[in-house]
C-alpha cells in the first residue's frame, strides 16, 4: 500500500464521522405523532343516503367527531331520522379505520357500528357494518371513486347487504366541482335497487361546503323514499 493511499484512507476516516454528523444536525428531526381531533356538522334539506331517503322528505342534521393518530383514527356519529313504519328517530354510529395511500389510490376502510333509535319492539336495530373507498386522481381536474360496504346482519328484516357505488369528480375550479355516481344496493330479504346521483358542491370556505344533489332510484314505484329527490346539504368542519 503507498503513502498517498494511506494518507487518503486517513483523511476519509476523519472526514466521513465529521460530514455523517454535520447531516445529521443539518437533516430535520421527525417530529412526533399526535392525536388530532376534527368534527363536522351537516345540515340536509333531505335525509338521503344511498339513494333513499332517511327521513321522509324531512330535513336531517348530523353531527360526527373523529380523532386521528397517524393512519388511524376513531369517531362517533349522530344523524337524526324518520321513518314512522319502524318508529326510529336517530342513527348512532361508533367507527374505527385506517387511511393509506397505496399505488396512488386513498384508500380509508372503517368498521361501523350503527344502532337506530327509537325502534319498535321486536325490530332488529343494531349491526355492523364494514365500508371500504378508494379514490384515485385520473387528470389534473377529474377524480375517481368507488365505495363498498358490508353487512352480515343489516337493519329490520334484511340480511346480508351490499352497497357498491362508482363516482366522478370534476373540479372546474379550486372551489366548484361537479359529481356524478351510480350505485347498487342489495338487501338480502328486503328491497334491492340501483341508485343514480348528480351534484355540484361549491366550498364557501376551506370549511364550509355547500352543495345542491340530485338524486333518484330504479324503484321509485315503491313510494316516495325510493323516488326523486333535489335537495341541498350544507357542512361546516372544525
Amino acid at each position: 500500500m503507498s503513502a498517498n493511499t494511506i494518507r487518503l484512507s486517513a483523511a476519509l476516516l476523519v472526514a466521513l464521522p465529521l460530514t455523517l454528523s454535520q447531516t445529521a444536525q443539518a437533516a430535520p428531526a421527525a417530529k412526533p405523532e399526535t392525536i388530532k381531533y376534527s368534527a363536522e356538522v351537516k345540515l340536509l334539506s333531505d335525509g338521503i343516503y344511498r339513494g333513499v331517503s332517511q327521513t321522509e322528505g324531512r330535513p336531517q342534521y348530523i353531527v360526527g367527531g373523529q380523532a386521528a393518530y397517524g393512519k388511524f383514527f376513531a369517531g362517533v356519529l349522530y344523524k337524526s331520522m324518520r321513518d314512522r313504519t319502524t318508529g326510529v328517530d336517530n342513527q348512532t354510529q361508533a367507527i374505527l379505520g385506517y387511511k393509506t395511500n397505496l399505488a396512488g389510490n386513498d384508500i380509508v376502510a372503517r368498521a361501523i357500528y350503527k344502532q337506530y333509535n327509537g325502534t319498535k319492539a321486536g325490530i332488529d336495530n343494531e349491526w355492523m357494518e364494514y365500508e371500504f373507498t378508494a379514490t384515485r386522481k385520473l387528470t389534473k381536474k377529474l377524480s375517481g371513486k368507488l365505495n363498498f360496504a358490508y353487512a352480515d346482519d343489516n337493519y329490520g328484516k334484511a340480511k346480508t347487504a351490499t352497497y357498491t357505488e362508482l363516482g366522478l369528480d370534476y373540479k372546474v375550479t379550486p372551489k366548484l366541482s361537479f359529481q356524478v355516481a351510480n350505485g347498487f344496493r342489495h338487501n338480502r330479504h328486503s328491497v334491492d335497487y340501483t341508485s343514480y346521483l348528480a351534484g355540484v358542491s361549491y366550498a364557501v370556505t376551506p370549511k364550509f361546503m355547500a352543495s345542491l344533489t340530485f338524486t333518484t332510484t330504479d324503484k321509485g314505484d315503491l313510494g316516495d323514499k325510493y323516488g326523486e329527490s333535489t335537495f341541498i346539504t350544507l357542512s361546516k368542519k372544525f
